[in-house]
């Protein structure tokens, strides 16, 4: 089975080959059609089935609308970072969101909407309206392709579209149910849908996904690593429920998620952000879109590039931590030194020259950038940002196993194995992590010899014990382990926390500095639907009533 890296290459490969095509003759437009191939007749080619899929996963390797958009929103709209870039005019639409009242014309929110609803959806949809496990394929080397891999294929496909759909539901709750291609003669019919209709609309994707026929992560080659499994749907089902308050039926998933015995924590945290074979590909690793630089064919993620600090660093200073979360880290743990980089740390360059970082001079309060955003010059083949196999996660095991200690609090389920794993993931950070940056030659946030926590420290001082407010324990914790990993806003929103946050983040120096959080009322959430959607489909389509 080839995987979807491979496909994905393939299908953008056919993307510029169709480009020249199409740029080479401008006699080429007067010529009559000569035929064409339609959708039916397409799948019925080599591997036509599988392109299709391949092209439901595509959108996640969209730099612009997916990747830094999933920072931008789960980031950057919130207290743990600002915007950055070269002036308070760059990426202006983000400052326009955060502060709590962005206009139904917000670029950022009509590009999020487009490319789900257009990019995203629509190919999930054109997929599951073709494929059933009657539909006749035929796969590489003309055999036809088996009916448990249609169920298969059918599952990804559910997973995707549920995947793509949150997103639009957690930015927008009351968004359009969209489960078929459309003709432009639809567009009168379409109409929002209320928050909890979009989250079971998801929770059914979801379903039918995971009773298909997934594959355990226990069985996934690793030449498909990036492929949805069985127990990375139910851990996001899980996050699905927990959004929508339904903690119950997220607490079943997610044990059995953890008693699936896939999944593990590994030793060190630094090496989850600076190793594909250690981090990446690692036991930790449940869902992940995996990038490579390739010479002469594609870079990496523009996340680094847009992330990094300006100036020498050669970055264009996205993505600024703020002092309000450096401040959410205890003495010693070394998941501030892993998380977050400041202006003055020095690495060391493949040429043996120091790479200084200055973060002055442009739109950075604090002068702090992602470290988890940062590759060193050793995954730098040509020394520049965008040529690196920098990528983030989806989900992670740490990640599950927070989410069921959150669970096991709020259903008044079993304290002490919610405590257990709280004490497993802080071992973790304070014991068995790197204390100083081991890529780097000089970081100010290293932990000094007379911080670093040993064994018998760390269960006389940093042990979460029973008696403590298991809740706020949760959350402390969610929020260090978490850090610039996009998810941020969506815990506030959960938890019910986002408006008290942000206005008590709005009166700091540096909110107000950013603006964020300096408008936010209990009328920022849901944001607005884009206003032109509403007057393309010619009003059946109402704003949220927020607006």
């Amino acid at each position: 089975m080839k995987s979807i890296d491979k496909m994905t290459k393939l299908y953008i490969a056919l993307l510029f080959i169709s480009a020249l095509a199409f740029g080479c003759s401008e006699d080429f437009l007067d010529r009559p059609p000569m035929g064409a191939l339609d959708e039916e007749t397409y799948l019925g080619t080599e591997d036509g089935g599988f392109k299709l899929l391949t092209r439901c996963y595509v959108p996640i390797l969209d730099h612009w609308t997916y990747q830094t958009a999933k920072f931008y929103f789960g980031d950057q709209l919130c207290d743990d970072f600002s915007k950055g870039g070269s002036d308070a005019g760059d990426l202006v639409a983000i400052t326009e969101v955060a502060r709590g009242n962005p206009l139904p014309t917000s670029s950022l929110l009509t590009d999020t909407w487009n490319h789900r609803y257009r990019d995203a959806i629509a190919h999930c949809n054109v997929f599951l309206s073709l494929v059933t496990p009657e539909t006749v394929l035929v796969q590489s080397g003309g055999t036809l392709v088996s009916t448990e891999t249609k169920q298969r294929w059918i599952a990804e496909a559910h997973f995707l579209r549920a995947f793509y759909y949150y997103d639009l539901a957690t930015v927008f709750a009351n968004i359009p149910i969209i489960d078929k291609p459309l003709n432009a003669v639809d567009k009168g019919t379409i109409e929002k849908s209320d928050k909890e209709a979009v989250m079971q609309f998801i929770v059914s994707d979801l379903d039918a996904a995971i009773n298909s026929n997934l594959p355990s992560a226990k069985n996934l080659p690793e030449s498909e690593l990036g492929r949805v499994t069985k127990e990375a749907a139910m851990a996001f089902r899980a996050r699905v429920n927990m959004f929508n308050g339904n903690y119950s039926n997220a607490l079943s998933d997610l044990k059995t998620v953890i008693e699936a015995n896939c999944y593990d924590l590994i030793d060190d945290y630094e090496d989850l952000f600076n190793s594909v074979d250690k981090g990446y590909k690692s036991k930790e690793s449940i869902f992940i879109t995996l990038r490579a630089y390739i010479p002469g064919y594609t870079g990496g993620s523009v996340c680094p590039q847009l992330n990094i600090g300006r100036g020498a660093v050669g970055g264009w200073g996205g993505e600024c931590a703020t002092y309000d979360l450096v401040s959410e880290y205890e003495i010693g743990d070394p998941r501030l030194v892993h998380t977050i980089l400041s202006s003055g740390d020095i690495f060391e360059k493949t040429d043996g020259t120091d790479e200084v970082h200055d973060y002055s001079g442009y739109d950075n309060y604090t002068l702090l950038h992602s470290r988890k955003q940062y590759p060193d010059f050793s995954r730098r083949p040509t020394g520049g940002l965008l040529d690196t196999d920098w990528t983030f996660y989806h989900i992670r095991y740490a990640d599950v196993l927070l989410m069921y200690a959150e669970c096991l609090v709020e259903t008044n389920g079993d304290k002490q194995t919610a405590v257990d794993i709280l004490n497993r993931i802080r071992h973790r950070a304070f014991v068995t992590t790197s204390p100083v940056d081991t890529y780097a030659k000089f970081r100010k946030y290293n932990i000094p010899e007379d911080q670093r926590v040993t064994e018998e420290i760390f269960d006389k001082n940093y042990k979460v014990k029973i008696s403590d407010d298991l809740r706020a324990a949760i959350r402390h914790e969610r929020r260090v382990e978490l850090g610039g990993e996009g998810l941020r806003l969506y815990d506030l929103l959960r938890w019910g926390t986002f408006v008290s946050k942000m206005q008590a983040f709005g009166k700091t120096p540096e909110g107000i500095y950013t603006g964020a959080g300096t408008n936010v009322t209990d009328k920022t959430w849901p944001y607005p639907i884009p206003q032109n959607e509403i007057d393309y489909v010619g009003g059946s389509l109402t704003q949220n009533s927020n607006y």
